[in-house]
């Protein structure tokens, strides 16, 4: 959000990060539900969904409520730059399927796209990769040939490519296949404890690198496999490695990373909140003191979202993921 425009943002590349958060949600639902479920079935699959749908989706419909809020609030009627068609997109919004090209919505909170596409087609993916890994590896093989062909843009999130395939879709799918394939190597493989250092620290380095420092296009195929490829060294080893591990898991980070999903959904609604309310244009200036009220007020608001809303629908999901293990 913040000194896009004025070319002075500190993270050059912001969009990657969600690509790295679609590798970490296959890495940890992949391992999760393995341990959990060694035979999925139907009803597992069930289960598994509707604990998704109640982990994402109380956050993320609050969100929307509050964006619809301000626009009306204080604008009037959602900004044309979001939508030529307000009631189109509410409903889309309301089902989480504004980021597929056939709905030609538009999201109204802003980063909700991507949580769209984590609860449908990710959670597909992630049943496709416990049902059947290999007709998982035939179905990644044909979303690489399409990226590669066809190229896309890593901003481009509703760009059509193929079809009804948006950049958007191939982002997740290919994030979370190379983090299944990297994962799948480092449990055949064996590596020595120093080995696993350098690779993890080495990846996280990688995404931080990728994420700041990057160009926006980044679209070139291969670069963005090669971030890709890194990011998920990085994640499936950072249990493995000691040193990075500490550094990784001290207190505020955690806190932090507890808190993150509220703060990526949070983020918006902030800024546009301080846009319309102070009349402050938050993406022109990163050095104004704005920006850092901003950022303090989406942690803060994202802690109290954390407790009151995520808190208590986590732990409904976990008793509705239960109901599919054998006694």
């Amino acid at each position: 959000m913040i000194g896009w425009e004025s070319g002075r943002s500190f993270v050059m590349n912001a969009p990657f990060a969600v690509d790295i958060f679609f590798s970490l949600s296959a890495y940890v639902l992949i391992n999760s539900y393995n341990e959990k479920f060694p035979c999925v079935n139907i009803r597992q699959s069930g289960n598994f969904l509707l604990s998704r749908f109640i982990r994402l989706y109380p956050l993320y419909f609050v969100m929307l409520l509050v964006m619809i809020c301000i626009f009306y609030g204080m604008v009037n009627g959602i900004p044309s730059y979001f939508s030529n068609n307000a009631k189109r997109d509410f409903i889309t919004n309301c089902l989480m399927i504004q980021s597929f090209v056939a709905s030609g919505s538009s999201s109204i909170n802003l980063p909700s796209w991507s949580i769209s596409l984590e609860f449908y087609l990710g959670s597909l993916v992630v049943l496709l990769a416990l049902f059947c890994r290999p007709l998982f590896y035939a179905v990644f093989a044909f979303f690489l040939f399409i990226a590669e062909h066809y190229g896309f843009r890593v901003v481009g999130n509703n760009d059509p490519v193929f079809h009804n395939i948006s950049a958007g879709m191939l982002r997740l799918f290919l994030s979370m296949g190379v983090m299944i394939f990297v994962a799948d190597i480092v449990k055949w493989f064996s590596f020595r404890e120093n080995i696993m250092e350098i690779l993890c620290a080495l990846g996280v380095f990688m995404m931080a690198i990728s994420t700041i420092c990057l160009p926006p296009p980044f679209h070139p195929v291969p670069i963005y496999l090669i971030s890709l490829l890194f990011a998920a060294m990085g994640i499936a080893f950072m249990d493995k490695a000691v040193f990075v591990d500490k550094i990784m898991g001290n207190s505020i980070l955690f806190m932090l990373g507890k808190i993150s999903y509220s703060i990526y959904l949070v983020h918006f609604p902030v800024c546009m909140f301080l846009v319309y309310f102070l009349h402050i244009y938050l993406p022109s200036d990163p050095g104004n003191w704005m920006v850092h009220f901003s950022i303090l007020m989406t942690i803060l608001v994202s802690c109290l979202t954390y407790e009151f809303i995520e808190k208590p629908f986590i732990l409904m999901g976990r008793r509705v993921r239960l109901l599919g293990k054998n006694r």
